[in-house]
């Protein structure tokens, strides 16, 4: 009978993400145990202020008294360890659910040493050229970078392992964008949406965050990196939506002063929906380029039936070109993405077996 393999894991991120991850590590230890064989042992978790570490693993007690601890707002321990990625076990995966590049340092350094590495957090991909070409090998996965746990990135993979070429690749990649899209085309004001948006949720606690396209742009620049267009995030034809000289206001102000955008938005609006198209913020990756912006789709289309919530990507290639090949569901989520990230780390642990 085959033994049980012990994994080590690194978890670098306890923000919402993370703590999921940590919840569903331990709830499913009896299915990875059944299915794989396999046993994932925490070694360590760290954030920006705190660490804990444990060669030996943590027991499932503990790691859910760290989750405990800082959903209080408290440290993981009173006192902060020393610790270094040489001091890590072969085959440890680092998992980064943070959203920071200060991480990319301890991954860079990970690589260098063979070990295996899980993002969640999509800037060190996203970022120069030489960090891509560091991580995004065979002991690297990424799949929650794109679209929470869709399997966008296995797709991809698929697709040009397969031998298919991929001669454009189309998404809404943001629920809240998606969201704004849609009551721009029902009429309702830009300030007011962003507003609402706010109130429910859906944006980041400053919603410039999600209205500049950058992280839409991000999650393109590494399907188009995949494809093999050695772009830099500079290259990316972003639209924003809103001026730049709103970058100065705190937040309570743009919350004030964005409804000067509802008259240019809704022309905007109107011009790319007059044909009968709807309204959709999505990107665009062909020919060596990349555009993110609002666009009018036909309404039959596969971006144009889609819920305006959730993601989807649609990719033309030359076997799917009648009929292209779509990703589409709920796209974002912290317990949703933490699952992704769970099934990275089981299929890049069988991978290193």
């Amino acid at each position: 009978m085959r033994s049980t393999i012990e994994q080590p894991l690194f978890v670098l991120g306890l923000g919402g993400v993370g703590r999921a991850l940590v919840r569903q590590i331990v709830a499913a230890r009896a299915r990875h145990a059944a299915r794989n064989r396999l046993h994932l042992r925490v070694i360590g978790l760290a954030d920006s202020r705190s660490a804990a570490i444990d060669l030996r693993g943590f027991d499932d007690q503990t790691l859910l008294s760290f989750v405990s601890r800082k959903e209080q707002g408290l440290p993981l321990a009173s006192e902060q360890p020393a610790w270094r990625i040489s001091d890590l076990p072969e085959r440890t995966i680092l998992v980064d659910t943070s959203a920071s590049e200060a991480t990319v340092p301890v991954l860079l350094e990970a690589k260098a040493r063979g070990l295996g590495v899980v993002l969640a957090n999509k800037l060190p991909l996203a970022g120069p050229l030489a960090w891509w070409d560091a991580l995004a090998d065979t002991h690297t996965r990424w799949e929650t970078t794109c679209g929470a746990a869709l399997p966008v990135i296995c797709t991809l993979t698929t697709l040009l392992d397969s031998g298919d070429d991929v001669l454009r690749i189309e998404g809404a990649l943001s629920g809240t964008l998606g969201f704004l899209a849609a009551q721009l085309e029902a009429g309702a004001p830009f300030g007011a949406a962003v507003r609402e948006a706010k109130a429910r949720g859906y944006t980041e606690p400053d919603p410039r965050q999600d209205l500049n396209g950058l992280d839409t742009a991000r999650k393109a620049l590494i399907l188009a990196r995949m494809l093999g267009y050695r772009l830099e995030l500079r290259d990316v034809a972003v639209e924003s939506l809103y001026p730049a000289e709103m970058d100065a206001l705190s937040v309570e102000a743009f919350l004030r002063e964005v409804d000067a955008l509802d008259a240019p938005m809704r022309a905007r609006a109107s011009a790319l929906t007059a044909d009968g198209r709807t309204l959709r913020y999505a990107a665009e990756i062909a020919d060596g380029r990349v555009r993110v912006g609002l666009v009018g789709v036909s309404r039959e289309s596969k971006l144009g039936r889609v819920h305006t919530s959730d993601s989807v990507v649609v990719f033309h290639t030359r076997y799917f070109s009648d009929n292209p090949l779509t990703v589409s569901g709920r796209g974002a989520g912290q317990e949703v993405t933490a699952s992704g990230v769970l099934g990275d780390i089981v299929d890049l642990a069988r991978a290193l077996c």
